[in-house]
């Protein structure tokens, strides 16, 4: 992770995880194909460009191989598809930097797990896809609705065709990990062991923008969802052109051995759509993440739940385009429903449009922060929205507790003034109390009690202890994700 900070209790200390900077001429960065490809020799395909041949080849290489490489370019055909029925890593050949050197055109689903025959299933293959270009794959490049582990590292996808969802919404969602896809059951409650295990989506580079309507076509970067005792780890992702939503990841729970963990970090999610996807899902679009319980929403708006460690941390967010005009759906930087979910040092710039903010539910903005004993610090909101941080629930009256922000750069936020009269730059909602934010410049808006806010208007309480504790927990979270 890019400059990880750790946290102690009295003394912030630099801890450096990870970096991805350029090595020195010569050498060979961490991130790049190390001409290895699972354990042994790998099985080689040739691709021929031509998908009578290829989509044939490659299945009969990955089912009777653990390890496959695949060397120049293949064609999938407009719909073709490899069954993944077994554990099996995929490789491409790549340069000395990372950069995916094998292609595959087309496709539909190009690398497939489906849903298994029996609920709940046996725990499920394991399988890893790297270092491949994915050149106009239909719908999604990956889609793995059945995994007991992924890694899914350095490819590029982009190009992508839409895939027609219904006679109204078309949809790219270039990689897929669980059931958001194909639906039904699985993807409104969770079923042990269909998705489990480490769960790594790392170094990809992902366009799915398009040339139809933004407002009939989704369009996400990624999903990862229903997850039960995953650790998922997203880092060092680029997404652009996201209708909906960046980075997607959304229900988890712990398994049985309390197993489970989500870190999102060091991502750059960049979108100039102006009007975005929101066909029965919400007004606000685009958005750069959204993580927790959107299927689970019971579970989200319980206040008190245990839920699994979460982190979110490093990611740059750039959404809608300030040169355009006109009215325009709403962004959104950061959605986060997970209680406990530490929020730290995230860059986001929204350019809202203030017609499009008319209730509490089409609000624009930085972070929306719905649920209790997070912790906000270091992050930086500009641009122009309804407001940078808001601290409430998704319906009126939900009780929120516990949060703490600290030291957030919001100085070159603009709230809007006038229409909806919950805009400023913080916004505590009603039904919030006993939540903690400290700044040094901006408005609030306090709808809750026995909240403590200052530096953005007359101290209601001190504040010293809830900031402590906060650093301390961020402090002991972060340090279990190194």
């Amino acid at each position: 992770m890019n400059c990880l900070k750790i946290f102690g209790a009295a003394v912030a200390s630099i801890s450096l995880l990870a970096t991805t900077a350029i090595p020195a001429a010569g050498a060979s960065p961490d991130f790049a194909f190390l001409d290895s490809c699972g354990i042994g020799e790998p099985a080689v395909v040739v691709g021929a460009d031509n998908a009578a041949v290829d989509v044939g080849a490659v299945q009969s290489a990955v089912d009777n191989n653990d390890s496959v490489l695949l060397v120049g370019t293949f064609d999938f055909g407009d719909s073709g598809r490899v069954l993944l029925t077994r554990g099996v890593e995929i490789c491409g050949q790549a340069d000395d930097w990372g950069v995916p050197l094998t292609t595959i055109r087309r496709g539909q689903w190009d690398f497939y797990t489906p849903y298994p025959s029996t609920m709940p299933p046996p725990i499920g293959h394991k399988v890893a896809i790297k270092h491949i270009h994915f050149v106009q794959s239909k719908g999604s490049a990956i889609h793995l609705a059945y995994s007991g582990g992924a890694s899914i590292r350095g490819n590029v996808i982009d190009q992508m065709r839409a895939r027609q969802a219904s006679s109204a919404v078309a949809e790219r969602a270039a990689i897929v990990v669980g059931p958001a896809i194909l639906g039904g059951p699985p993807n409104t409650q969770f079923v042990p062991r269909l998705v489990s295990g480490d769960i790594n989506v790392s170094d990809n580079t992902i366009d799915v923008s398009g040339s139809e309507s933004t407002t009939a076509t989704r369009q996400t970067g990624m999903f990862i969802s229903m997850y039960v005792g995953a650790d998922v780890r997203v880092e060092r992702n680029s997404v652009t052109g996201n209708t909906r939503t960046g980075l997607a990841i959304l229900d988890g729970d712990f398994d049985e051995n309390h197993r489970g963990s989500v870190l999102i970090a060091d991502n750059v999610i960049r979108s100039a759509v102006r009007n975005g996807f929101t066909q029965g899902a919400g007004p606000r679009a685009p958005i750069g993440i959204v993580t927790g319980f959107n299927n689970q929403r019971a579970f989200g708006s319980d206040p008190n739940r245990e839920t699994i460690p979460v982190v979110i941390d490093y990611n740059t967010i750039e959404l809608s385009d300030p040169a355009e005009s006109g009215a325009a759906t709403p962004p959104m930087g950061i959605v986060n429903i997970w209680n406990g979910a530490v929020i730290t040092n995230n860059t986001i710039t929204v350019h809202g449009h203030s017609a499009s903010t008319t209730d509490r539910l089409s609000t624009s903005g930085g972070i929306l922060a719905t649920t209790s004993h997070q912790v906000l610090k270091h992050n930086t909101v500009s641009g122009e929205g309804c407001n940078a941080i808001r601290v409430g629930g998704t319906n009126d009256g939900q009780e929120r507790f516990g949060n703490v922000g600290i030291a957030n750069n919001i100085t070159h936020f603009q709230a809007f003034s006038g229409g909806f009269n919950k805009c400023a730059d913080v916004w505590l909602e009603p039904a919030s109390h006993d939540n903690t934010m400290v700044g040094n410049n901006g408005s609030v808006i306090d709808d809750g009690v026995n909240n403590d806010v200052t530096g953005f208007g007359p101290v209601k309480g001190g504040v010293g202890d809830a900031v402590s504790q906060a650093v301390q927990y961020e402090g002991d979270l972060i340090v279990d994700f190194a």
